[in-house]
């Protein structure tokens, strides 16, 4: 499973804020994207770089994600794998290995920034947020977790003219993850059958 191994617990899909700095673009933008947006789509690529600098993952593919708590990823470079999270369980299709792993949604992600980009809890339940003012035409924010056994231990986004346009991530293993957001389209109406998922009949199932 390389996405779960090493990916899934980025997204996994964000979370709601208490403002340690003066509120800013960022910070006004961070409100509205969680306020506002209900179903969120656009292309994505990811970097992971590990603690020596050196890129360990290069990927790309679609995500789409609706409040409360649905949200699908799919891969598409340099191999194909699907993640769907359908507000109950979570699960992780990989064609190459011919296996889906399923896993209870809220165990599987709670406190992590898929949860947080898909939930409608309100986000300073569980970070603080820091406006990190403009750069270039990106407002940034810094998003750090209130419980000290989060995943990651620093969040930023970063919105322009107002949408979603990058995430970063940092873990306890001093990982970094960049996740560009291109071609976004927030409240479109995605097909109703898009957070269903069923296994094909010839793959392994692991889990619940």
């Amino acid at each position: 499973m390389k996405f779960f191994r090493t990916i899934f617990a980025v997204f996994v899909l964000f979370i709601v804020i208490t403002t340690t700095a003066q509120a800013g673009q960022g910070a006004a933008w961070l409100a509205e994207f969680f306020s506002k947006v209900k179903t969120f789509k656009a292309q994505f690529s990811q970097v992971v770089i590990d603690d020596n600098g050196n890129e360990i993952q290069n990927s790309s593919g679609i995500v789409y994600l609706a409040r409360p708590d649905q949200f699908r990823w799919d891969y598409q470079k340099p191999y194909e794998q699907v993640i769907v999270g359908d507000g109950e369980k979570i699960w992780i299709y990989e064609p190459d290995l011919d296996q889906v792993t399923v896993k209870h949604q809220g165990a599987a992600i709670d406190n992590t920034p898929a949860q947080m980009l898909a939930s409608d809890v309100p986000i300073e339940k569980n970070f603080l947020i820091n406006d990190l003012g403009l750069k270039g035409e990106e407002a940034w924010v810094e998003l750090i977790p209130k419980q000290k056994e989060a995943t990651f231990l620093l969040i930023k986004l970063a919105f322009q003219k107002g949408g979603l346009s990058k995430m970063l991530l940092g873990d306890s293993l001093g990982n970094q993850t960049e996740l560009i957001f291109t071609q976004v389209q927030s409240n479109a109406e995605l097909e109703k059958n898009i957070f269903i998922f069923t296994p094909p009949d010839d793959v392994d199932v692991f889990g619940p």
